[in-house]
């Protein structure tokens, strides 16, 4: 210790921050320092962090699967949503059976478990390619920070989800690249990966394995890989093939085409926009993976193979580069896949420029711990902020006494789909979709979650009948109607 606060003393500053960083990686297990990390960050919000953006609608699947037993045809409610497949609705429901309803711990659980497994493959694939211990941690430290990554700490959507399981298939298949042969029971753990990577949101992600893989396989003329490519794909393919048989209705064809983007319902932003925008999502990896890049292609030759450097940039950037100059635009979170590697590129970066260029490690490294500092507060307040965290959850609370008090039916309509989304998932009894011309002839008693303005229709229409009841929603944009019989 007297020896490390000497060379403290005679270093400049990003000397000190950088060897401040070594010793405190080497002091503790890494691995459980990952795990500490990722229990502070996530596990709070797991339990004080209410529904927000969509996550209404995979709980609802999930919830709707347990109380009619649409398993493969998913449904929000009554209301057939058929656009990809839902495996992690499914998971939500399987985990929920036991308890006999969809809580919010059980809808969030799953993805908090996928961000540790996310820190865990970076960790180990940096310590498979011989990186230092402070580096591996790095790469995992770059993954909590990402913008991208803490706004989906708990978040229940699939992006985190098919990012990390995307990622675990490159990691299976470099463990054998490495050793020179890919045996046949890796290729068939691979298919299963990408297949419940499929099976999360369709088949058009696999193009990040796909696309990155076969363009290495290609560029390194690795024909002997390309049976087993073959499998892998054929065992991805069979479960997607038949979950889109199984629930196919003529006309389904549309809904496909809109959710892939083939025929683009709504345009997002174009190729600049939307590089700008996942470049301020993804910081600091993407700087850290920048340097690393930039140092190894001037230096020639880094301290990990070339063919390694290379299969990750395939599989990093090659369907990325598809997916930016998509048509009808592109949002930074079908840029996730990407986020992995370049957190793997800023540990290697470290390794390469710690102990030479610490004037460019520092920063990062400080960059780092700055949104790490904002995730550490936004979870350790979460019990505390039940305004901005629980504001659904409470107006849900308020909807299920009234409900029960007067029991009846609760409808929505799906001509407007984020009806009280995020409300009724946590409201209990039967809720129906109806559209407009049901909910004007129907008898009561009844309760009814419409927007402001459909509210006001049907209000002028059966004054006799309807009253409002509440406002709900953060902005008050729907209603709670109660129905007379």
């Amino acid at each position: 210790m007297t020896s490390l606060a000497d060379k403290l003393r005679a270093s400049t500053i990003p000397e000190r921050i950088v060897a401040s960083w070594n010793a405190v990686a080497t002091r503790w297990n890494p691995v459980a320092m990952i795990v500490v990390a990722w229990a502070v960050l996530t596990v709070p919000l797991v339990f004080f962090r209410g529904y927000n953006s969509d996550e209404g609608l995979a709980v609802s699947i999930a919830r709707t699967a347990l109380e009619d037993g649409e398993w493969v045809v998913p449904h929000m409610f009554n209301l057939r949503l058929i656009e990809r497949p839902t495996l992690l609705s499914w998971i939500i429901a399987a985990i929920s059976a036991p308890f006999g309803s969809v809580s919010q711990i059980t809808a969030r659980l799953p993805i908090a478990l996928f961000v540790l497994f996310g820190c865990l493959l970076i960790y180990f694939l940096l310590r498979k390619v011989a990186a230092s211990i402070p580096a591996a941690l790095l790469g995992a430290a770059l993954f909590l920070a990402c913008p991208l990554v803490i706004r989906s700490y708990v978040m229940i959507n699939a992006d985190l989800p098919l990012a990390v399981l995307l990622f675990f298939a490159f990691f299976l298949w470099w463990g054998g690249c490495e050793k020179g042969s890919i045996s046949f029971g890796r290729w068939l753990a691979i298919g299963v990966v990408l297949a419940l990577a499929g099976l999360l949101k369709g088949p058009q992600p696999i193009a990040y394995f796909a696309l990155g893989i076969g363009l290495y396989v290609v560029a390194t003329r690795s024909w002997r890989q390309i049976p087993g490519l073959v499998v892998a794909g054929l065992i991805c393919a069979i479960p997607l093939a038949a979950w889109y048989a199984a629930i196919y209705v003529p006309g389904d064809e549309g809904s496909w085409a809109n959710f892939m983007r083939v025929r683009p319902g709504v345009l997002l932003p174009g190729p600049l926009v939307s590089s700008f925008k996942t470049l301020s999502e993804t910081l600091p990896a993407a700087l850290a993976a920048a340097a690393f890049l930039i140092a190894q292609a001037f230096r020639g030759r880094g301290l990990v193979r070339s063919g390694f450097v290379a299969a990750l940039a395939c599989y990093a950037f090659t369907a990325s580069l598809v997916v930016m100059f998509w048509p009808g635009g592109a949002v930074p979170r079908y840029f996730f896949p990407m986020v992995l590697p370049l957190c793997v590129f800023g540990g290697l970066g470290y390794d390469l420029l710690g102990a030479r260029r610490p004037e460019i490690v520092a920063p990062i490294l400080l960059l780092t711990a700055g949104p790490l500092i904002y995730a550490l507060v936004l979870s350790g307040a979460s019990p505390f902020l039940p305004t901005l965290y629980r504001q659904e959850q409470m107006q849900a609370t308020r909807i299920t006494a009234l409900v029960q008090a007067a029991p009846a039916p609760i409808y929505r309509t799906g001509d407007n789909g984020d009806t009280a989304l995020n409300v009724l998932p946590y409201v209990p009894g039967r809720i129906l979709d109806a559209a407009p011309d049901e909910l004007a002839k129907m008898p009561g008693p009844a309760w009814m979650v419409l927007p402001a303005d459909l509210a006001a229709v049907l209000l002028a229409r059966r004054p006799d009948k309807l009253h409002v009841v509440m406002p709900v929603g953060a902005a008050e944009q729907w209603r709670l109607l109660r129905l007379d019989q």
